[in-house]
Protein backbone atom coordinates (compact mmCIF):
# COMPACT_ATOMS: atom_id res chain seq x y z
CA UNK A 1 0.00 0.00 0.00
CA UNK A 2 1.33 3.24 -0.64
CA UNK A 3 2.03 5.45 2.19
CA UNK A 4 -0.57 7.48 4.18
CA UNK A 5 -2.21 10.53 2.70
CA UNK A 6 -2.52 13.34 5.05
CA UNK A 7 -4.45 16.53 5.09
CA UNK A 8 -1.36 18.59 3.57
CA UNK A 9 -1.51 16.31 0.71
CA UNK A 10 -5.14 16.53 0.31
CA UNK A 11 -5.35 20.57 0.36
CA UNK A 12 -2.19 20.34 -2.56
CA UNK A 13 -3.61 18.07 -4.65
CA UNK A 14 -7.42 20.56 -4.61
CA UNK A 15 -5.08 23.47 -4.94
CA UNK A 16 -3.71 21.41 -8.17
CA UNK A 17 -7.70 21.08 -9.72
CA UNK A 18 -7.95 24.28 -8.80
CA UNK A 19 -4.95 25.49 -10.74
CA UNK A 20 -5.80 23.91 -13.49
CA UNK A 21 -9.10 25.04 -13.67
CA UNK A 22 -8.33 28.55 -13.89
CA UNK A 23 -5.62 28.14 -16.60
CA UNK A 24 -8.57 26.08 -18.92
CA UNK A 25 -10.73 28.89 -18.48
CA UNK A 26 -8.31 31.13 -19.85
CA UNK A 27 -7.27 28.77 -22.42
CA UNK A 28 -10.71 28.48 -23.08
CA UNK A 29 -10.18 32.26 -24.03
CA UNK A 30 -7.96 32.38 -26.17
CA UNK A 31 -9.10 29.58 -28.46
CA UNK A 32 -12.33 31.75 -28.76
CA UNK A 33 -11.04 34.92 -29.33
CA UNK A 34 -8.35 33.34 -31.86
CA UNK A 35 -10.70 31.08 -33.48
CA UNK A 36 -12.12 33.23 -36.43
CA UNK A 37 -8.20 33.95 -37.49
CA UNK A 38 -6.78 30.64 -37.10
CA UNK A 39 -9.75 27.64 -37.44
CA UNK A 40 -8.67 26.56 -40.76
CA UNK A 41 -4.78 26.02 -39.75
CA UNK A 42 -3.46 22.57 -38.16
CA UNK A 43 -2.15 23.38 -35.24
CA UNK A 44 -5.33 25.17 -34.03
CA UNK A 45 -7.05 22.06 -35.15
CA UNK A 46 -4.53 20.33 -32.35
CA UNK A 47 -5.34 23.17 -29.77
CA UNK A 48 -9.33 22.52 -30.56
CA UNK A 49 -8.29 18.44 -29.70
CA UNK A 50 -7.04 19.50 -26.25
CA UNK A 51 -9.63 22.15 -25.45
CA UNK A 52 -11.55 19.16 -26.03
CA UNK A 53 -10.23 16.79 -23.55
CA UNK A 54 -9.24 19.57 -21.13
CA UNK A 55 -13.58 19.64 -21.12
CA UNK A 56 -13.95 15.97 -20.96
CA UNK A 57 -11.45 16.08 -18.02
CA UNK A 58 -13.89 19.15 -16.65
CA UNK A 59 -16.95 16.69 -16.79
CA UNK A 60 -15.52 14.29 -14.76
CA UNK A 61 -15.87 16.26 -11.69
CA UNK A 62 -12.68 15.04 -10.15
CA UNK A 63 -13.01 17.19 -7.12
CA UNK A 64 -16.14 15.12 -5.69
CA UNK A 65 -14.40 11.79 -6.66
CA UNK A 66 -11.53 12.91 -4.56
CA UNK A 67 -13.78 13.95 -1.63
CA UNK A 68 -15.04 9.93 -1.62
CA UNK A 69 -11.85 8.99 -1.49
CA UNK A 70 -10.78 10.87 1.57
CA UNK A 71 -13.54 10.04 3.20
CA UNK A 72 -12.46 6.28 2.73
CA UNK A 73 -9.09 6.94 3.54
CA UNK A 74 -10.06 9.41 6.80
CA UNK A 75 -11.92 7.74 10.09
CA UNK A 76 -13.45 11.39 10.48
CA UNK A 77 -16.78 10.08 8.41
CA UNK A 78 -17.14 6.52 9.35
CA UNK A 79 -20.97 6.54 8.04
CA UNK A 80 -20.29 7.60 4.75
CA UNK A 81 -17.17 5.92 5.02
CA UNK A 82 -19.24 2.68 4.49
CA UNK A 83 -21.40 3.47 2.56
CA UNK A 84 -18.28 4.35 -0.17
CA UNK A 85 -16.90 1.08 0.42
CA UNK A 86 -20.45 -0.71 -0.05
CA UNK A 87 -20.76 1.03 -3.72
CA UNK A 88 -17.87 0.01 -5.20
CA UNK A 89 -19.61 -3.98 -4.86
CA UNK A 90 -21.52 -2.66 -7.16
CA UNK A 91 -20.28 -2.42 -10.90
CA UNK A 92 -21.91 0.06 -13.91
CA UNK A 93 -23.44 -3.03 -15.03
CA UNK A 94 -25.68 -3.80 -11.79
CA UNK A 95 -26.45 -0.36 -11.25
CA UNK A 96 -26.55 1.51 -14.68
CA UNK A 97 -23.65 3.77 -13.92
CA UNK A 98 -19.88 3.57 -12.24
CA UNK A 99 -18.85 3.81 -8.96
CA UNK A 100 -16.46 6.49 -8.21
CA UNK A 101 -13.45 4.40 -8.63
CA UNK A 102 -14.44 3.45 -11.78
CA UNK A 103 -14.80 7.21 -12.37
CA UNK A 104 -11.38 7.79 -11.30
CA UNK A 105 -9.60 5.58 -12.97
CA UNK A 106 -11.53 6.99 -16.20
CA UNK A 107 -10.62 10.49 -15.10
CA UNK A 108 -6.38 8.93 -14.28
CA UNK A 109 -6.40 7.50 -17.72
CA UNK A 110 -7.33 10.34 -19.85
CA UNK A 111 -5.30 12.55 -17.34
CA UNK A 112 -2.18 10.27 -18.75
CA UNK A 113 -3.90 10.18 -22.39
CA UNK A 114 -4.14 13.94 -22.85
CA UNK A 115 -0.25 14.90 -22.59
CA UNK A 116 0.10 13.67 -25.97
CA UNK A 117 -2.24 16.26 -27.83
CA UNK A 118 -0.24 18.81 -26.13
CA UNK A 119 3.14 18.07 -26.86
CA UNK A 120 1.60 17.62 -30.67
CA UNK A 121 0.33 21.20 -30.24
CA UNK A 122 3.68 22.48 -28.72
CA UNK A 123 5.46 21.63 -31.55
CA UNK A 124 3.60 22.97 -34.09
CA UNK A 125 3.14 26.21 -32.54
CA UNK A 126 6.99 26.28 -31.39
CA UNK A 127 7.06 26.30 -35.30
CA UNK A 128 5.22 30.22 -35.85
CA UNK A 129 7.77 31.25 -32.85
CA UNK A 130 10.42 29.85 -35.25
CA UNK A 131 9.47 31.79 -38.09
CA UNK A 132 8.24 35.06 -36.13
CA UNK A 133 4.75 34.50 -36.95
CA UNK A 134 1.61 35.71 -34.28
CA UNK A 135 4.50 36.27 -31.96
CA UNK A 136 1.68 37.31 -29.32
CA UNK A 137 -0.68 34.59 -29.74
CA UNK A 138 2.29 31.59 -29.99
CA UNK A 139 3.98 33.08 -27.36
CA UNK A 140 0.91 33.06 -24.90
CA UNK A 141 -0.30 30.00 -26.39
CA UNK A 142 3.33 27.74 -25.72
CA UNK A 143 3.24 29.01 -22.31
CA UNK A 144 -0.47 28.02 -21.60
CA UNK A 145 0.48 24.44 -22.35
CA UNK A 146 3.39 24.40 -20.69
CA UNK A 147 1.59 25.44 -17.39
CA UNK A 148 -1.73 22.50 -18.28
CA UNK A 149 1.18 20.03 -18.89
CA UNK A 150 2.66 20.03 -15.45
CA UNK A 151 -0.67 20.80 -14.08
CA UNK A 152 -2.06 17.63 -15.70
CA UNK A 153 1.02 15.28 -15.00
CA UNK A 154 1.51 16.45 -11.27
CA UNK A 155 -2.12 15.98 -10.85
CA UNK A 156 -1.55 12.21 -12.61
CA UNK A 157 1.23 11.38 -9.86
CA UNK A 158 -0.84 13.07 -6.73
CA UNK A 159 -3.99 10.65 -7.71
CA UNK A 160 -1.88 7.33 -7.75
CA UNK A 161 -1.13 6.98 -4.55
CA UNK A 162 -5.09 7.70 -3.30
CA UNK A 163 -6.76 5.58 -5.94
CA UNK A 164 -4.48 2.66 -4.88
CA UNK A 165 -4.67 3.22 -0.79
CA UNK A 166 -8.75 3.35 -1.58
CA UNK A 167 -8.46 0.35 -4.12
CA UNK A 168 -6.84 -1.45 -1.11
CA UNK A 169 -8.81 -0.34 1.96
CA UNK A 170 -11.18 -1.87 -0.47
CA UNK A 171 -10.52 -5.46 -0.22
CA UNK A 172 -10.05 -5.27 3.53
CA UNK A 173 -12.12 -5.99 6.38
CA UNK A 174 -13.35 -2.72 8.57
CA UNK A 175 -15.23 -2.53 11.92
CA UNK A 176 -16.91 0.45 11.92
CA UNK A 177 -18.33 2.31 15.37
CA UNK A 178 -21.05 4.36 14.33
CA UNK A 179 -22.71 7.00 17.33
CA UNK A 180 -25.88 8.59 16.31
CA UNK A 181 -27.96 10.79 19.23
CA UNK A 182 -25.74 9.12 21.71
CA UNK A 183 -26.70 5.95 20.07
CA UNK A 184 -23.38 3.34 19.66
CA UNK A 185 -24.04 1.02 16.72
CA UNK A 186 -21.09 -1.21 15.19
CA UNK A 187 -21.10 -1.69 11.44
CA UNK A 188 -18.92 -4.15 9.42
CA UNK A 189 -17.93 -4.48 5.97
CA UNK A 190 -16.97 -7.56 4.13
CA UNK A 191 -15.07 -6.91 0.84
CA UNK A 192 -15.57 -8.74 -2.67
CA UNK A 193 -14.01 -11.32 -3.54
CA UNK A 194 -12.20 -10.21 -7.33
CA UNK A 195 -9.39 -8.85 -8.42
CA UNK A 196 -8.39 -5.48 -8.38
CA UNK A 197 -6.54 -2.59 -9.89
CA UNK A 198 -3.28 -0.54 -8.69
CA UNK A 199 -1.96 1.98 -10.89
CA UNK A 200 1.33 3.32 -11.38
CA UNK A 201 3.26 6.37 -13.04
CA UNK A 202 6.58 5.65 -15.56
CA UNK A 203 8.34 8.08 -17.51
CA UNK A 204 8.49 7.18 -21.01
CA UNK A 205 10.80 9.65 -22.83
CA UNK A 206 9.19 13.06 -22.28
CA UNK A 207 6.04 12.27 -20.02
CA UNK A 208 4.29 10.05 -17.48
CA UNK A 209 2.36 7.54 -18.36
CA UNK A 210 0.15 5.46 -16.67
CA UNK A 211 0.03 1.97 -16.04
CA UNK A 212 -2.55 -0.14 -14.45
CA UNK A 213 -1.88 -3.83 -12.76
CA UNK A 214 -4.36 -6.33 -11.75
CA UNK A 215 -4.28 -7.83 -8.31
CA UNK A 216 -5.42 -11.13 -6.72
CA UNK A 217 -7.75 -10.58 -4.05
CA UNK A 218 -6.33 -12.37 -0.92
CA UNK A 219 -9.36 -11.40 1.63
CA UNK A 220 -9.02 -14.65 3.77
CA UNK A 221 -5.57 -13.72 4.85
CA UNK A 222 -6.53 -10.21 5.66
CA UNK A 223 -10.10 -10.70 7.95
CA UNK A 224 -7.68 -11.34 10.81
CA UNK A 225 -5.75 -8.81 10.55
CA UNK A 226 -7.97 -6.55 10.22
CA UNK A 227 -10.38 -6.47 12.97
CA UNK A 228 -11.37 -3.49 15.14
CA UNK A 229 -9.02 -1.56 13.07
CA UNK A 230 -11.50 0.91 13.30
Amino acid sequence: MDAPIDSEKEEKLKSLLGQLEVECGIFERIIYKNKNQHRRSSYFQNLLKVRRDLRLLKSVNLEELLTSCFLVITVMRPRQKVQLLESLKRRKYDVGKPNFMERLLGAARLLSQIVEPMLRATTQVSTLVARSFFMGFSLTVLSLLARLRVLVQQILLDIVPVFNIVSSLSQMKHFVKLNHQGIEAFREFYPKKEDYVTLECVWNTDKFILVERTNTCEIEMQEGDNDGEF
